[in-house]
């Protein structure tokens, strides 16, 4: 499940590239219809950046993938609501990386540091 989980991030966090190179003209992207401001292009880039991040951590066995992957997860459902025709099914990945947060957090011990 780690890898499955792992590669969903990874994935998802890529994908998010496509509205930080829409934002910022540094390419054509014809899957996004709407307009993508800089400032929101930056959080586009901040989404992927923590994904990919939750994924590496995860991939290296950390603990620490929690906290980067549960912010990814709400700045990545932020921008694809602001783009929601074009982006909606990232929610599918929200969720999935949503289910995994949650089983991770329930199998934590609530009294461990």
């Amino acid at each position: 499940m780690k890898w499955a989980l792992g590669l969903v991030s990874l994935f998802h966090g890529l994908i998010h590239l496509i509205g930080f190179t829409k934002a910022f003209g540094l390419a054509a992207v014809e899957q996004l219809q709407q307009p993508i401001s800089r400032p929101l292009g930056a959080l586009w880039l901040l989404a992927a950046l923590l994904l990919v991040a939750a994924a590496g951590l995860l991939f290296a066995s950390s603990r620490q993938w929690l906290l980067p992957a549960a912010l990814g997860v709400v700045v990545s459902q932020a921008v694809i609501l602001t783009a929601w025709s074009d982006a909606k099914f990232g929610t599918i990945a929200n969720l999935l990386l949503l289910a995994g947060l949650l089983l991770a957090g329930l199998a934590r011990d609530p009294t461990a540091a």
